[in-house]
């Protein structure tokens, strides 16, 4: 009788422990509700940056834009260039500059 006592003391607890560690759905609720607000907050980033880099790029005079554009080709042919990658099929079949 004493060791009954003590097993159905054990159910008890432990089913009151398993109760209480699952969420409720407000925790869930809370917990979607929070990611879908981080990932609009890091598009609305993305669309901020994207619209100051257009903007920037507006504001320049057009010899700065060609200059610009020149330069943004010249590190990226030096970036593939370190990364390891290889030229264009057609810049190695003609040979081209670069």
């Amino acid at each position: 009788m004493k060791g009954f006592k003590y097993i159905i003391a054990i159910v008890f607890v432990s089913l009151s422990l398993s109760m209480f560690s699952q969420e409720t759905k407000q925790v869930k609720n809370r917990r979607k509700q929070l990611a879908k607000q981080e990932v609009e907050k890091k598009k609305a980033g993305e669309k901020a940056l994207d619209e100051g880099k257009k903007r920037h790029l507006n504001i320049q005079t057009k010899k700065t834009k060609k200059r610009m554009k020149k330069q943004a080709k010249k590190s990226k042919a030096l970036n593939r260039k370190r990364s390891g990658k290889k030229k264009s099929f057609f810049k190695r079949l003609f040979g081209g500059k670069g």
